[in-house]
């Protein structure tokens, strides 16, 4: 899949519903010019950048777990290899640590020691 069509494809996964008219709007490309996007026509840089400004703003208003797969899209895509293998270290990490605190407060010698 080429990068045109994967922001296409995020683009219409944030805005389902939007007209032409309302993608002509956010992302300041003419409506016809939209149309012949959205049919395959190959996008100007410009015109990708003009797409990627509108996923990347709707994914900051957006946050928690909901949208979490849409940013590690992201990271799939603009990450390097030795990026990808720390975020995937850390997120270990994290989950590690709660599956421990986890264990140790639902041990129930543990919680009658605090009380």
């Amino acid at each position: 899949m080429s990068l045109q069509q994967r922001t296409i494809q995020r683009y219409r996964q944030l805005f389902p519903q939007d007209t032409l008219r309302e993608t002509s709007s956010r992302t300041n490309i003419q409506i016809t010019r939209v149309f012949r996007l959205l049919n395959g026509k190959t996008m100007k840089v410009g015109e990708l950048e003009a797409f990627e400004d509108v996923i990347n703003q709707k994914l900051t208003e957006k946050t928690g777990p909901h949208n979490i797969h849409m940013i590690l899209e992201d990271a799939l895509f603009l990450l390097t290899s030795e990026e990808l293998k720390q975020v995937a270290q850390y997120i270990e990490r994290k989950n590690q640590l709660r599956r421990f605190i986890r264990t140790q407060f639902n041990d129930t010698s543990f919680n009658t020691q605090i009380a």
